[in-house]
């Protein structure tokens, strides 16, 4: 062998080995990832596990708080929060923090730990609080002892509730922030669910943190209080639920709750002008009748402006100004009912009526049209009922679990309206649904409100029933795009028109043919949309009209339905440059349940 080539082989040999020392090396590391990737991977599936067994016990708190079950309640709050610590121990190592930045495996990881920080969070500052609360504020404070209900509970609770609520909204804020972009379907599904749950939670929180800090102060702790309550008619339709048939005067004094005074709405009313200025828009859409009869100021959806115009009649004619107004409407009233049991009432004849949770609202909003053709007996039927319903209410005649679940529906279902001529106490409701007004969007969604109103002049909306279907779709060039289809079915059959009283048909006054159910429907969108364009898909509805109130887009059109048959029209909007949501609806509440649901639309029926 030469020297030369000895001297070559040892070179080869030390290139050979550096060789090796580098797959070695890119072994190892490929080693470390793949173990980091799989240490990572176990404790995410470990975490889902926790977040997963959690949701369980998650459904009995909020119950076991409501029925002031302390033990209980405790007892499910430390389970809950011991698996969402360990969720968010498992989601926090330094490992963990590095295999999220990976790219398929990087998003689920990452929505794991939101989720765990969330529930952490919320399960240590949020429940903690409440869970000590419910020994001491239970269903039981909520029901009056001779005559007054006992507010000094709810003001000391007031900033335990604050606190409470204040985490648990950050921790439905972190929810919603958790991106399901690049996420597997079965953590996307748990990243919903978790999401509505914490969403029911912090609207629970929300409430009742609201409530401490305001109910003391409306009702009288500090001074009396005034209010004008308004039972709304929805057998004739506006946008919050119907015409105020009923206004009764009441006083609230330290947690004591009287009526002093109860006028039919039809008594106010018509001014030769509207008794106080109307915002432009609610002019233009709704026109000046909304400030000038008492049944119409429900007519625009902004019960602030409601509130106002009701208060200006009373004022004027009795020369008193009052604190706040109050609305509800019969089906609150059935809600109501079954909480206190029956009552009865005798009003005009010699005849007793029993009223009750399932026969309420057809004896208010049907029978007693054919039980008295004077519309004045009518309109006192009405007072006296509701005036007996809210007697035994305020007396304390009723289960307080009960009427908490009632309440429960009536918010739910928008059923209820308050507002506050104190700035300070208005601006803590105008969080709430209880504020009326155009929808607000939560996080992640676009909210659009539909609002009926009766054209007929009668009492037909008792016997129309509505739909509405939403949807979401992008088209070739176009998109994406927003739908509301709004169905709206007469449901009087053309053999029955001819028994209708006169007092729910019309009689064919303003123009209207007896049995045909004339509507005015206003849709108002969320800020981030614009109005596209409108399809009438069967028949009877006018052009749409097209005004801004405010930065949102409103659409109004007048719609005829004779007996038996129904009318659809579909609204497209367009949303505003990187503004984008799930789309959601408002409702004006019915008589009868209104569907909402989503479907599936076709480009070429949406776009023609």
């Amino acid at each position: 062998m030469s020297t030369a080539a000895a001297d070559r082989r040892p070179r080869r040999e030390r290139r050979n080995k550096g060789k090796r020392w580098v797959g070695w090396l890119i072994a190892a590391v490929l080693l470390i990832a793949v173990a980091a990737i799989a240490w990572a991977g176990v404790r995410g599936i470990l975490a889902a596990n926790e977040l997963r067994r959690a949701l369980p016990v998650a459904n009995t708190i909020q119950t076991d708080i409501m029925n002031g079950d302390a033990a209980a309640a405790t007892s499910a709050a430390s389970g809950l929060r011991q698996r969402a610590d360990k969720a968010h121990a498992l989601t926090s190592d330094p490992v963990y923090r590095v295999v999220e930045k990976t790219p398929w495996l990087g998003p689920n990881l990452r929505a794991l730990s939101g989720l765990s920080a969330s529930a952490a969070s919320v399960t240590g500052n949020g429940l903690d609080p409440l869970t000590r609360l419910a020994g001491e504020l239970n269903a039981d404070s909520f029901k009056p002892q001779n005559g007054a209900l006992n507010v000094a509970p709810l003001a000391t609770a007031a900033p335990t509730l604050a606190k409470a609520d204040t985490a648990v909204q950050a921790g439905a804020r972190a929810a919603h922030a958790v991106s399901t972009k690049g996420v597997v379907a079965p953590l996307a599904t748990a990243v919903d669910q978790y999401t509505t749950k914490i969403d029911q939670v912090a609207a629970f929180t929300g409430a009742a943190s609201r409530a401490a800090t305001l109910l003391p102060g409306m009702l009288g702790q500090d001074s009396p209080r005034t209010y004008l309550l308004l039972v709304l008619n929805n057998a004739e339709l506006r946008a919050s639920g119907g015409i105020p048939g009923s206004v009764i005067h009441v006083t609230a004094d330290h947690g004591s709750i009287s009526f002093d005074s109860q006028y039919s709405g039809s008594s106010f009313g018509p001014y030769d002008q509207p008794i106080a200025p109307l915002a432009a828009p609610t002019n233009e859409l709704f026109t000046q009748i909304t400030g000038e009869y008492m049944q119409d100021v429900t007519l625009t959806p902004h019960f602030d402006q409601s509130a106002k115009l009701a208060m200006a009649m009373w004022q004027q004619r009795f020369g008193q100004s009052v604190d706040g107004v109050v609305s509800l409407d019969p089906v609150a009233l059935k809600y109501i009912l079954q909480a206190t049991g029956p009552v009865t009432v005798a009003a005009g004849t010699p005849q007793q009526t029993e009223l009750t949770s399932q026969n309420v609202v057809k004896a208010l909003l049907s029978d007693v049209y054919a039980r008295f053709s004077d519309p004045n007996a009518q309109d006192a039927f009405f007072d006296v009922a509701s005036g007996a319903i809210f007697s035994k209410l305020t007396a304390g005649q009723f289960e307080p679990a009960a009427m908490l679940t009632a309440f429960a529906h009536i918010g739910d279902e928008r059923r209820m309206r308050v507002w506050s001529a104190k700035p300070e106490e208005e601006k803590q409701l105008v969080q709430t649904t209880l504020a009326g007004g155009p929808p607000k969007s939560a996080a992640g969604e676009q909210r659009f409100g539909v609002y009926l109103a009766d054209g007929t002049g009668s009492k037909m909306d008792y016997y129309l029933h509505t739909s509405v279907t939403t949807g979401q779709l992008t088209c070739s060039n176009v998109g994406p795009l927003y739908v509301v289809e709004i169905t709206l079915k007469n449901g009087v059959a053309p053999d029955q028109v001819a028994s209708l009283p006169e007092y729910v048909s019309g009689g064919g006054s303003f123009g209207v043919p007896v049995g045909t159910m004339r509507t005015q429907v206003t849709v108002y969108g969320s800020p981030d949309v614009e109005f596209g364009n409108a399809f009438d898909g069967k028949g009877g509805a006018e052009p749409v009209k097209f005004v801004k109130d405010g930065d949102r887009s409103v659409a109004q059109y007048v719609v005829d339905v004779k007996a038996g048959e129904s009318s659809t029209v579909r609204l497209v909007y367009n949303p505003k440059k990187g503004k984008t949501g799930k789309p959601a609806v408002d409702v004006t509440p019915q008589i009868n349940p209104v569907s909402v649901s989503r479907g599936k639309f076709e480009c070429g029926t949406v776009l023609k």
